[in-house]
C-alpha cells in the first residue's frame, strides 16, 4: 500500500490580523517621519537661535557680517573690508559666549534626563549630589582666602572644580557601606553636604566686607556666561564628549532602569553598579560645567520634560532631543539676562529660575496626578 500524501499548506492570515499589522507599520513610520523632523526643527532653531544672539547687543551687527566673519576666521580668509572692531566683538566675545552657552545647556539637559531615569523622579536635577555647593564653596574660599580675583580669573574656576571633585569624593566616602554604596545613601549624604557646603558659603558672604568681592562671588554663584572665552572651550568640550558619550553607551540600560529595579535586573543590570557609575560620571561633567560657569539651574528639571513630551520617552531620542533643546534654551536665555537691561547683565541663573519656576509649576499641574504619584 502506498503512503498517503500529506500536503502543506502556508498559513495565510487573516484579514484583519493583516490590516493591523498594515496599520502598526504605517503608524511605526510616521512616528519615526514626526521624530525626524522635530529634530531637525530643533537643528534650525538652535542655529537661528545661535545667530540672533551673535547679532544684536550693544552693537547690532547684520546676519551676513556675523556669519561672514566666522567663514574667515574659521577658513582662515581674511577680509580688508571687514571691521576690526565688530570682528572682535563678534569673534572674541558673543561667538565664544553662544558656543560656551549651548554647551553648558545642553550638558545640563543630558545629565537632568539621567538623573531623573536613576532616581525615578521627575523634581531630580543634575545637582542632586552636592557637586554643585562644593564647587561654589571651592570657587568662594578661592576668591576670599586664595588671590584676587580680578587679576586671575582661572582661580575660582580651578577652586570650584576642586571644591566639586572634593564633594564628590567625601560623598562616596560617607555613603559607602559594607562594601557597597546605595543609591538612597548618595542622595541622603549629598544633600546633607550640600547644605552644610551652602552654609559655608553663606557664612564666607556674610563675614566679608568687601562690596566688590561680595559682588564677583554672587555673580558667580547665581550662574553666567560673562567670562566665556575660546580658552575654556576645550576643557567643556573635552568633559562633555567623554560624559556624553558614556551617558549614550547607558542609554538602552537607562529605558530599563527607570521601569525599576526589577525590570533592569531581570535584564541582566545590576541597578547600584549602574547608578554609581552614572552617578561618577554626571558628577564628573557638573564639576567642570560649575567650575566654569557657575550653578545655572531649572536647565537640567525642566528641559527633559520638554524632549519627552516632544519625542517620547525612549532615552536614545530623549537624549539627543534634550541636547539640542538645553543648547537652544540657554543661549535663548542668555540673550535676555544681557539685553533686557542692557548695558547691565543679570545672572543668568536668575532667569533660568524665574522662566523655569512657572513652567515646570504649569507642567506638574498639568501632568496631575500622574506626575505627584512618580515624585513620591
Amino acid at each position: 500500500m502506498s503512503e498517503p500524501t500529506i500536503t502543506h499548506r502556508p498559513l495565510k492570515a487573516t484579514p484583519s490580523l493583516s490590516a493591523a499589522v498594515d496599520a502598526a507599520l504605517v503608524a511605526g513610520e510616521r512616528r519615526r517621519r514626526r521624530q525626524f523632523m522635530i529634530m531637525a526643527t530643533m537643528v534650525g532653531v538652535l542655529v537661528l537661535t545661535a545667530t540672533v544672539g551673535m547679532s544684536i547687543g550693544a552693537v547690532p551687527v547684520p546676519v551676513g557680517q556675523v556669519w561672514s566673519i566666522i567663514w574667515q576666521h574659521s577658513t582662515q580668509s581674511a577680509s580688508a573690508a571687514t571691521d576690526l572692531g565688530v570682528d572682535s566683538i563678534i569673534w572674541q566675545i558673543r561667538f565664544p559666549r553662544v558656543v560656551l552657552g549651548a554647551l553648558i545647556g545642553a550638558g545640563l539637559a543630558v545629565l537632568g534626563v539621567v538623573v531623573q531615569a536613576m532616581v525615578r523622579n521627575p523634581l531630580a536635577d543634575p545637582y542632586i549630589l552636592g557637586v554643585e555647593s562644593g564647587a561654589s564653596a571651592g570657587a568662594v574660599a578661592v576668591i576670599f582666602y586664595g588671590g584676587a580675583f580680578s587679576s586671575n580669573v582661572i582661580t575660582p574656576t580651578v577652586g570650584g572644580f576642586l571644591g566639586a571633585m572634593g564633594t564628590l569624593f567625601l560623598v562616596f566616602a560617607l555613603a559607602r557601606s559594607n562594601g557597597r554604596v546605595s543609591a538612597v545613601r548618595l542622595l541622603l549624604v549629598g544633600v546633607s553636604l550640600s547644605y552644610a557646603l551652602a552654609g559655608f558659603t553663606s557664612f564666607v558672604l556674610y563675614s566679608t566686607r568687601d562690596p566688590a568681592a561680595q559682588g564677583a562671588v554672587l555673580f558667580w554663584i547665581l550662574g553666567g556666561l560673562g567670562g566665556a572665552e575660546w580658552e575654556r572651550i576645550p576643557v567643556v568640550v573635552g568633559a562633555l564628549a567623554i560624559g556624553l558619550g558614556c551617558i549614550w553607551y547607558y542609554a538602552r540600560p537607562l529605558n530599563a532602569l527607570a521601569v525599576g529595579d526589577e525590570s533592569a535586573s531581570a535584564l541582566g543590570i545590576d541597578p547600584d553598579k549602574l547608578r554609581v557609575r552614572l552617578f561618577v560620571i554626571c558628577s564628573l561633567v557638573v564639576a567642570t560645567i560649575v567650575a566654569n560657569v557657575g550653578p545655572i539651574g531649572f536647565v537640567g528639571l525642566v528641559v527633559p520634560h520638554v524632549a519627552r513630551l516632544l519625542i517620547g520617552a525612549d532615552h536614545r531620542r530623549v537624549i539627543l532631543a534634550s541636547f539640542l533643546l538645553g543648547a537652544t534654551y540657554l543661549v535663548a536665555v542668555d540673550i535676555v539676562a544681557r539685553t533686557i537691561f542692557a548695558p547691565s547683565e543679570i545672572p543668568i541663573g536668575v532667569v533660568t529660575a524665574m522662566l523655569g519656576t512657572p513652567f515646570f509649576l504649569w507642567l506638574i499641574r498639568r501632568r496631575g496626578a500622574a506626575a505627584l504619584k512618580e515624585a513620591a
